[in-house]
């Protein structure tokens, strides 16, 4: 106990000073990291490449509209233009922060001539941080239908819709909307299994590339997490059946597409017995010679005594708790026994009647197929609708969602290289931020560390103990406490008085704590053993009988 209380002590001494070397470390951590600052970074040939730098207000404009229908749910969210407040991985980087909580926010920017994905495809990256992580909310982005009128709003055209968004199930969203050439009308196509977005507070940059031969793909942080065609990876599909079943077809009245029917002509065997039991009594079975049948299996406690304050007069006639009978423990059974069951062999259930071939069965009923009047076929799918312009149409339950170098062009090369030479340093720098904050040194090292600081202490300690001894056998006690001057022999006296305190409280408590009842026990099933028998709570009444009546005393 002595040894085991010294080492605790030691070892609480040990991390209450490797602690406070890590803390005051850890203070001056994020001054060794160098951060970048902000440099501008030109895209050529780019329908929209925005930094936020310069004077942002005047190219974005806030909507005060109010939802589609709703009057009520207007877009009340602020936004502001400014640099990264948490885990910055780069200094003087403006974004555009969404910073309201519970609220619908809505921004757009209307660019300075169409983009039309016709030509050479389509390619939209942009990147997203999560300042206040995110719960439930949508980062996405939408690329406004050419020409943007009116004030920015969820009714607002839209071609494709692309980005992270979060509430309950976290997912990537890729959609765009298609033109019917017969109708005029358009569909939105989601794209089926969608990839799931990181969600901590880093910067992450999102890709999409639509290209001219129908296909697409999908990445997060420069590598690949979807790809696919527009006609097989969306849904609804965007060209329709080209054939249909008839709506004015229907099954005629006398059609039979029953294949088997009941045997009409088969009737039921003069033996079949359907009353008769499933399980009898297994007549073959024998009582197990050691089964006690005159014990009970639950007998009154014989330790138990009556409580000092129990009154019979207001409570009853006292009777003790009900354990397990001990004679039983080395038998087979106690109490009356019952022959097990088995399965009757004359059991047979309900009689119902074989099945045979339907004579009158025609086959499976199908309406017949027509050619489908509403079918067209698009085989150029990545002619999406011209650009007009960018927006975010958002409802978020956190603050600090922030949007920052978004591309829109042809070229992967570009968005590669936007990627590579903006998102990835800047990614980088934030990780390494992040770990000075948080550092996590290998365990083996720390856990060696603390080792070896302990084996020392102890190999002082004992040292110092025998040369204590060694002192007091040859100059006397005087001498001996005046040459011990490494608290050796103080810290031993000190473990020692807090064994022998403990020690002390642990004895007191054991003796002064009353014995727990023990409750009833419940009857054992047939042939079975009983059941160990629970300790009942210690502010229970023991139960009484009265008679056939058992009392309970209300407190």
């Amino acid at each position: 106990m002595l040894r085991a209380l010294l080492l605790a002590s030691l070892v609480l001494h040990a991390e209450r000073v490797s602690g406070a070397d890590t803390g005051a470390a850890a203070d001056e951590l994020p001054h060794k990291v160098a951060v970048p600052a902000f440099a501008p970074y030109l895209v050529p040939e780019a329908a929209l490449w925005e930094q936020f730098a310069g004077d942002p207000e005047r190219a974005w404009k806030r909507s005060h509209a109010a939802k589609a229908g709703r009057q009520e749910d207007r877009y009340d969210g602020e936004w502001a233009f400014e640099d990264v407040a948490e885990l910055a991985g780069v200094t003087g980087d403006r974004a555009l922060v969404a910073k309201s909580e519970a609220r619908h926010h809505a921004i757009s920017t209307v660019l300075g001539q169409p983009f039309d994905p016709a030509q050479r495809g389509l390619v939209l990256q942009y990147e997203v941080k999560l300042q206040s992580k995110l719960n439930c909310g949508g980062a996405y982005v939408k690329l406004l239908t050419a020409p943007v009128r009116g004030e920015f709003s969820d009714a607002t055209p839209y071609t494709i819709m692309f980005g992270p968004d979060k509430c309950g199930d976290a997912k990537v969203h890729l959609i765009f909307r298609h033109r019917n050439p017969l109708s005029g009308e358009y569909t939105e196509h989601h794209l089926t299994r969608p990839p799931v977005p990181p969600t901590d507070g880093l910067s992450h940059v999102y890709t999409l590339a639509v290209h001219t031969n129908n296909t697409f793909t999908l990445s997060i942080d420069a590598t690949e997490k979807r790809s696919g065609t527009l006609f097989d990876d969306f849904a609804p599909p965007v060209n329709p059946p080209k054939e249909i079943d008839d709506p004015d077809d229907h099954k005629p009245a006398d059609w039979v597409d029953d294949a088997s029917i009941p045997d009409p002509d088969a009737e039921k065997p003069a033996d079949w017995d359907e009353d008769a039991p499933r399980m009898v009594p297994d007549d073959d079975a024998a009582m197990p010679k050691a089964w006690l049948v005159d014990e009970p299996p639950m007998v009154e406690d014989p330790a138990a005594k009556k409580p000092a304050d129990w009154d019979d007069d207001e409570d009853g006639d006292w009777s003790g708790p009900m354990v397990a009978n001990p004679r039983c423990a080395a038998a087979d059974g106690c109490g009356p026994w019952e022959r097990p069951l088995k399965r009757n062999p004359a059991y047979k259930g309900k009689w119902s009647a074989p099945l045979v071939d339907n004579p009158r069965y025609k086959g499976a009923w199908a309406p017949r197929r027509i050619d489908n009047p509403a079918y067209f076929e698009d085989r150029e799918l990545y002619r999406l609708s011209a650009v007009g312009g960018v927006g975010f149409e958002l409802w978020t339950m956190q603050s600090g969602i922030t949007f920052d170098n978004i591309y829109l062009g042809d070229s992967v090369a570009a968005a590669a290289q936007i990627a590579e030479d903006v998102w990835k340093p800047k990614h980088d720098t934030e990780l390494a931020v992040h770990a000075a904050l948080n550092p996590k040194p290998p365990a083996h090292t720390a856990v060696s560390g603390v080792l070896e600081s302990l084996r020392a202490r102890f190999d002082e300690i004992y040292a110092s103990i025998g040369a204590f001894y060694d002192m007091l056998r040859t100059e006397g006690l005087v001498a001996a406490f005046r040459g011990e001057s490494r608290g050796a022999v103080a810290a031993a006296m000190v473990t020692g008085g807090l064994a022998w305190l403990v020690w002390n409280v642990l004895l007191l408590v054991r003796l002064f704590s009353p014995t727990p009842a023990v409750a009833p026990q419940r009857a054992p099933a047939a042939g079975g053993a009983p059941e160990a028998a629970a300790t009942a709570s210690s502010t229970a009444r023991p139960a009484t009988r009265s008679g056939d009546a058992t009392t309970t005393k209300r407190k």
